[in-house]
């Protein structure tokens, strides 16, 4: 191999191997806004997949919080429901799988949206002793 060709292969692994080591948290196709605690402002979320959430398969799905003005490892007991409200009448998906991957990211997998439309998930948490919600609204295809 050609030396100039040894060196652009050197340095084309340099710049790719970083990028390759870069958390799946941080790395996903599809993501919505950030959204806040009403009651703990500091916190807010945002969900991250790979493919966009349908109701025909299994969505996995990564829980990003992104406190602004605290250690997330204050942020504990984190509980994950998916509903969606249909004229007043509220529908709640089964039970998902929850996995801490570190103290502001969860994988939730088990993800099963039974319809399309607008669904919105529930991400409880306990900070500082007291329970909080942040509500990400969710358009399922």
């Amino acid at each position: 191999m050609p030396r100039f060709m040894s060196s652009l292969v050197a340095l084309t692994v340099l710049t790719i191997m970083p990028l390759l080591s870069i958390p799946t948290a941080l790395a996903h196709a599809h993501h919505t806004a950030n959204f806040c605690s009403a009651t703990a402002a500091d916190v807010c979320a945002h969900l991250g997949f790979n493919a966009e959430p349908n109701s025909t398969s299994e969505a996995i799905f990564m829980l990003d919080f992104a406190p602004s003005k605290i250690d997330p490892a204050l942020i504990t007991n984190v509980t994950v429901k998916l509903v969606m409200d249909m004229n007043g009448t509220s529908h709640s998906a089964r039970p998902v799988i929850i996995k801490a991957v570190n103290a502001a990211h969860y994988e939730v997998s088990k993800v099963y949206f039974s319809m399309t439309g607008p669904w919105i998930v529930k991400a409880g948490f306990d900070y500082l002793g007291s329970s909080h919600e942040v509500i990400i609204p969710i358009d399922v295809k």
